[in-house]
């Protein structure tokens, strides 16, 4: 009789066992399909349900994890990837570089970037791309534009309590999207709690004084999600994303993909808004953002043909007002992870927010310069203070004026969106006493060498022992640190008026060696004026551009070599041709 009631009691609680282990898989189930229509917080709930009740599972871990990933709540998502690696199982690739980018985000990098080598080893061709690869592992601050560690950056008034992204220079506008600038009463939230964005613009007083926020006028705005705008070079025409609901009205679960929208300005308002053709029901497209001439339209998706959670894409845009196929821009570009806020600047520079690039930790923002075929060229982490552990993206520039906004989740306990302006805070001014030699002459100090020292067909630099004159990446613009090096050569020029010098610039050979000869020659042309423009004779100034002709070491095209090695060949020289003071 005792062993019969052990067995029932056994059968009894096997049976249990098996039905609240159904009930979890099928909880499971109703998480994936959220989570599949990118309802990422209300599948988060139910899978912390079903691993508060016990439920171990790799597959579970990584779900979590993803969820608090894709949501940019980094720290959450550290703990669920490293229960994940804590089981032993040995998960997809990806999951080493997710688990490194919340680590980093997290103020953990070092123990990021030990991830983060692993995941180097682990890929091949097909989850990453080959230009990634021949970079180090771990991003310093020396592999970075020096151009924007000149730049102030501070957060703008306009910013609410809700997210603020998506800022764009429109005129003497800025143009952003906000959950926080709804009128009071407004109680109509989406998933995470926050209020639908909406298009608005403030003006412009000055880089830093933004003042006068309203909503864009006409039939933009609507009770979902508007963001992202972009505009032609006439100001009549604007892109922007915008969703709406399928068949429940009522209910976030049934809130449509994101389009990409046009509207024309009429009357001073924006009317006549219509969808673009090659949007589907079936993958988002978003973050619109033309070319300067306004012929060619980019923007963000998951179309099939992507290479991974988001893409960056675009389309031709014809006379007649119609659209090409929509092309991915190519796995230089595009990688496993997101991909997505793209910019065009009025120079032809591709900006865009990336973390599948090598980056920080969450979203950084990198450039690419963008060749006359529409060819990518290198891409390059924009660097700090631009970039930070946290989620940056959605930057805007205008380049005469040199200063311009972005997005970043930094200094924000609930990681909500914030609107950055970056500026020149102090413009350096040529000619009187304020320009950045007398500004900076106690911490300049130049070697003036002696007569014996300088001989023709020597490198002045070399004798100098100048530093490299760096320029932003496709830039010729002088920044200020190249700045400080050119006036240790102004001062030596003044010291001996007979001397003069033929300028070399040299690019590595990355790129067409078209476009790095072209770019070479206005480097060498930059350097020069800013010479010139200190005063010195035109006639004793000489520059030319090499671009990748004279390689001062293996890395010719087709050749896998650092960031280090490749920077050797960016170099300029100051050949003397002319020593007659002596």
């Amino acid at each position: 009789m005792k062993n019969k009631f052990s067995f029932f009691l056994l059968l009894l609680l096997l049976l249990f066992g098996l039905e609240i282990h159904a009930q979890l898989d099928e909880g499971v189930k109703k998480a994936d399909q959220l989570y599949k229509g990118y309802e990422y917080i209300k599948a988060r709930d139910i899978y912390l349900k079903v691993a508060k009740r016990g439920y171990v599972s790799g597959y579970l871990y990584k779900k979590l994890g993803d969820s608090y990933f894709k949501t940019a709540e980094y720290r959450e998502a550290v703990k669920w990837y490293e229960k994940l690696f804590k089981l032993g199982e040995d998960p997809e690739p990806e999951y080493y570089f997710r688990y490194a980018q919340c680590l980093k985000a997290s103020g953990k990098r070092a123990e990021g970037d030990k991830y983060l080598q692993r995941y180097y080893t682990l890929v091949d061709d097909k989850f990453r791309n080959n230009e990634i690869k021949k970079k180090s592992y771990i991003l310093y601050d020396n592999d970075i534009p020096l151009e924007y560690s000149s730049y102030k950056i501070d957060s703008l008034s306009i910013n609410t309590e809700y997210s603020d992204f998506a800022p764009v220079i429109f005129k003497n506008k800025l143009i952003f999207a906000s959950s926080g600038y709804h009128p009071v009463g407004y109680k109509k939230k989406w998933q995470n709690g926050q209020p639908y964005f909406d298009l608005y613009q403030a003006t412009i007083n000055a880089p830093n004084d933004v003042t006068g926020v309203h909503p864009l006028s006409g039939d933009i705005n609507t009770e979902y999600h508007e963001s992202s705008a972009t505009f032609t070079p006439d100001g009549k025409t604007m892109y922007f994303s915008r969703n709406s609901y399928k068949a429940d009205k009522g209910s976030n679960a049934n809130l449509s993909k994101l389009k990409i929208y046009r509207a024309e300005k009429i009357n001073g308002e924006w009317k006549t808004v219509e969808e673009l053709p090659f949007n589907s029901e079936n993958f988002t497209y978003t973050h619109p953002a033309l070319s300067p001439d306004g012929k060619r339209l980019y923007f963000s998706s998951d179309m099939p043909g992507s290479f991974g959670s988001s893409d960056i894409w675009y389309v031709e845009i014809y006379e007649d007002n119609s659209y090409s196929y929509p092309q991915n821009l190519g796995p230089k570009v595009n990688t496993t992870e997101r991909e997505n806020f793209p910019y065009i600047s009025d120079n032809n520079k591709l900006y865009f927010a990336s973390d599948g690039q090598l980056g920080y930790g969450g979203l950084d923002i990198f450039v690419a310069d963008i060749d006359e075929n529409g060819m990518i060229g290198d891409i390059l982490n924009l660097g700090k203070p631009i970039n930070s552990s946290q989620d940056d993206f959605s930057f805007s520039i205008d380049t005469k004026k040199k200063y311009g906004y972005f997005a970043s989740s930094r200094n924000n306990e609930k990681m909500r969106d914030n609107i950055y302006v970056f500026y020149k805070s102090n413009e350096i001014k040529k000619g009187d006493e304020k320009d950045l030699f007398s500004k900076m002459q106690d911490t300049i100090k130049v070697a003036i060498p002696k007569e014996e020292a300088i001989v023709k067909g020597k490198d002045l630099g070399k004798i100098l022992e100048l530093k490299p004159i760096y320029f932003e990446y496709g830039s010729y613009d002088i920044g200020p640190r190249a700045a400080i090096e050119l006036e240790k050569v102004i001062t030596v020029l003044r010291k001996y008026p007979h001397l003069k010098l033929d300028i070399r610039s040299h690019t590595d050979s990355r790129s067409s060696a078209a476009f790095n000869m072209k770019l070479s020659q206005k480097r060498a042309d930059a350097t020069r004026q800013y010479i010139i423009d200190s005063g010195i004779d035109p006639s004793r100034i000489t520059a030319k551009g090499y671009g990748e002709t004279q390689l001062v070491n293996r890395c010719k095209d087709g050749v896998k070599c650092t960031e280090m090695e490749h920077r050797q060949n960016r170099r300029s020289e100051f050949i003397i041709i002319d020593d007659t003071n002596k």
